[in-house]
């Protein structure tokens, strides 16, 4: 039996945030998670807007981004929660293409798939635990180290408790803890989900470009409309993957722009302070994180265009000259809906590509170089 393309992480993950179809208890967990992030966030932003002028400038980018990332998180799980229905047809519709393309599946693309989907989707989230695990670090290990006594939290927030007695300050600063691994973990779901399905997707892609190749001829054809009732059924499910993920990718945009930039001078400034190295510790690697996430939309765009591209490759590779006249106009009008792409966009107004990610970066270098100048 040919494995399915649905990654078990995945799959774990999104029963936790309860996204996943027939999740026990799906309304309890959707208000625990409305009723915590509220509370977290508004005592975020109540402490920036309280220290926005009594604290650093580095301070004060550092209490917004972080802010602005759980927000963005927030936003990720309310759209989830909306197209519920649309995740549901992509997930049946991953499991009926993996029955449907077992029988071509001679280069085991499935099991190849599976497997990769695994690694990468595994990998991400815990890329993103490190990243909180370090934010923590550079918290509070290493100003302990230098003998500060400063009491800090992990999330900079304004709690309604007093956290110079004990054990308050302790309970506090385990559930920020808890809280920043869960927001991290969850903010990485949607990145991986979408690497998932541009994954299941190509898998489709390859098999079908196999049957063009191996199988369309002018006595077979019954082949011919099987590929074409599977590349509809292809453009469909991208188009589902379009309407999920378009509006998650604008938020994705949005949050990342400032994000990125107050982490870039974060990172830029610690590397001249005399104490810099806790800077650098905790923002590193998340860093790195924020910038592999909008790399993973824009490379699913880029990823599944040029694979649209394949099926135009895999149809001129025949011998297309001794088919039958009817299957090969039918064969044109293929060619030509696989040149159109299976487009991903931003918010249905820009489209995600590689180059979109390069425009992106250097925007927000730009962004970058304005905040050193301010400084």
């Amino acid at each position: 039996m040919s494995r399915n393309t649905i990654s078990q992480s995945v799959k774990y993950g999104l029963h936790f945030i309860g996204i996943w179809p027939d999740t026990p208890l799906p309304g309890l967990r959707k208000v625990l998670w409305l009723l915590s992030a509220a509370f977290c966030q508004f005592c975020q932003y109540k402490y920036a807007i309280k220290h926005i002028n009594t604290d650093g400038f580095v301070d004060t980018i550092y209490s917004l981004g972080t802010a602005m990332a759980y927000t963005s998180t927030v936003g990720y799980l309310v759209i989830a929660w909306i197209n519920h229905g649309v995740l549901r047809e992509i997930i049946s519709a991953m499991e009926d293409d993996c029955a449907k393309y077992a029988p071509f599946d001679r280069n085991n693309a499935i099991s190849r798939t599976a497997d990769l989907s695994y690694r990468l989707t595994s990998t991400i989230p815990a890329l993103h635990l490190l990243a909180a695990f370090c934010v923590a670090v550079g918290t509070l290990v290493i100003p302990q180290a230098n003998n500060s006594n400063d009491r800090k939290l992990v999330i900079d927030m304004d709690v309604p408790f007093d956290l110079n007695q004990s054990p308050t300050y302790e309970l506090v600063l385990a559930a920020q803890f808890i809280f920043q691994g869960v927001v991290g973990y969850t903010y990485s779901m949607f990145s991986t989900i979408l690497l998932m399905l541009i994954l299941h997707a190509g898998c489709v892609i390859d098999i079908l470009c196999y049957i063009i190749s191996n199988s369309i001829s002018s006595e077979d054809e019954g082949q011919f409309r099987f590929v074409v009732a599977r590349h509809q059924e292809l453009i469909l499910f991208t188009e589902h993957i379009e309407q999920l993920f378009t509006y998650i990718a604008f938020c994705q945009v949005l949050a990342s722009t400032p994000l990125i930039c107050g982490l870039g001078f974060l990172l830029i400034t610690a590397v001249h302070l005399e104490n810099g190295l806790p800077v650098i510790v905790r923002c590193s690697v998340l860093y790195f994180a924020v910038c592999l996430d909008i790399f993973v939309y824009c490379f699913a765009g880029e990823y599944l265009n040029n694979k649209s591209k394949m099926i135009v490759d895999a149809i001129y590779d025949t011998s297309w000259y001794n088919l039958q006249p009817t299957t090969g106009r039918g064969l044109v009008l293929l060619i030509l809906k696989s040149q159109a792409g299976l487009p991903l966009t931003i918010g249905k107004f820009s489209s995600l590509s590689l180059q979109t990610f390069a425009n992106f970066m250097k925007a927000s270098a730009s962004y970058m170089g304005v905040l050193i100048a301010m400084s």
